[in-house]
């Protein structure tokens, strides 16, 4: 009886035990901890990422502030903000069918601007804090009708302006989940401009907006506190020769991208999330860069091809198995089966 109760005992302890193995363990790799950041392998084709055969776009939270109109009398056109930057002015998507709200709101913002401005149904410019003065809001219906009556290219059920007409946003209040970054404009324009300093650094790059045909298209993450050292990060640790960011938060990694879809350096406007004192890309706009040997070069101790996450599952597992082995030995001798020693 009393051998039976003992062996009860420890084949409970024992079933305890390699339950233990088989959660803990799964639970462990299935996530890697980098600088600080929670990152959970997220594939593609997940269908958070498409609203129908297109990718997530953002959309404004506020109504637009109105239809406004170049005011003759002014000698000057204060929604001038990118050009004074030695930007383009007004910003076009590449693909010139992309524009929408979203687009202009975030590129505005990124540069610290106060509003945007859509206009013939494909461009956006930017002002600052006087970037209205030299306009006039339209009041009538009907002038607005007739003025700001040019459906978005990227996204027909928004209003971009017309031929003559902008339709306004305040850039800095228009996208809820957006943070404007915490660094002045000028500190931004110089990290931009020493982009080139760092020998990983390959360019920006012109993203697509279509599922499952993202430049960078071998596996992704997207979380709050991105910077380019997680993602690097995260990406070498997947095997994967390059990354990827995008919007301040997105971490794409590939093996290889189409290098002829370069983009001119403002058009990856975005600050990092986790570190706004580095660049993430834009909206569909990655900033790409070489993470070959990145572990190995910042002495991170993790070999090529496992995660952080998987050695530690490696090691409790192992340690587990061994307390299950045990058990079950010291159970085996319990129930007078185990051999004798001779003195």
């Amino acid at each position: 009886m009393q051998k039976q109760s003992i062996s009860k005992i420890f084949f409970i302890i024992a079933a305890l035990l390699i339950w233990l193995l088989k959660y803990t363990s799964c639970e462990i790799t299935t996530s890697s901890k980098t600088n600080g950041t929670i990152l959970n392998e997220k594939l593609m084709n997940d269908p958070g990422e498409c609203v129908g055969n297109l990718t997530r776009r953002n959309h404004p939270s506020a109504d637009p502030l109105g239809c406004y109109i170049l005011n003759s009398s002014f000698h000057i056109d204060t929604l001038d903000g990118l050009s004074n930057l030695n930007f383009s002015d007004p910003y076009k998507d590449q693909d010139g069918n992309l524009m929408d709200p979203g687009l202009c709101i975030i590129h505005c913002a990124d540069y610290l601007f106060k509003f945007a401005a859509l206009t013939n149904g494909n461009k956006c410019r930017c002002g600052n804090n006087t970037g209205l003065d030299a306009y006039t809001k339209l009041t009538d219906e009907s002038s607005i009708n007739k003025t700001c009556n040019f459906k978005c290219v990227g996204n027909s059920s928004y209003i971009c302006g017309g031929k003559d007409g902008y339709t306004i946003y305040d850039a800095l209040k228009s996208i809820s989940s957006y943070s404007a970054p915490t660094i002045d404009i000028n500190k931004k324009l110089e990290i931009i401009h020493n982009l080139t300093k760092n020998v990983r650094y390959k360019g920006c790059y012109k993203d697509s907006p279509y599922c499952n045909q993202r430049l960078l298209n071998g596996t992704s993450e997207e979380v709050s506190g991105m910077t380019i050292e997680s993602c690097l990060t995260y990406c070498w640790q997947r095997n994967f020769t390059y990354m990827g960011l995008e919007v301040g938060s997105q971490c794409f990694c590939n093996n290889d991208y189409n290098s002829l879809t370069s983009l001119s350096v403002e058009d990856c406007s975005s600050s990092c999330e986790g570190n706004n004192s580095e660049i993430c890309g834009g909206p569909l706009a990655v900033s790409i860069y070489n993470a070959s040997n990145y572990g190995s070069v910042n002495n991170d101790p993790v070999p090529s091809g496992l995660s952080k996450g998987t050695i530690v599952g490696l090691i409790v597992g192992g340690t587990v198995v061994g307390i299950a082995i045990f058990v079950l030995i010291i159970w085996h001798c319990f129930v007078g089966e185990c051999g004798h020693f001779s003195h």
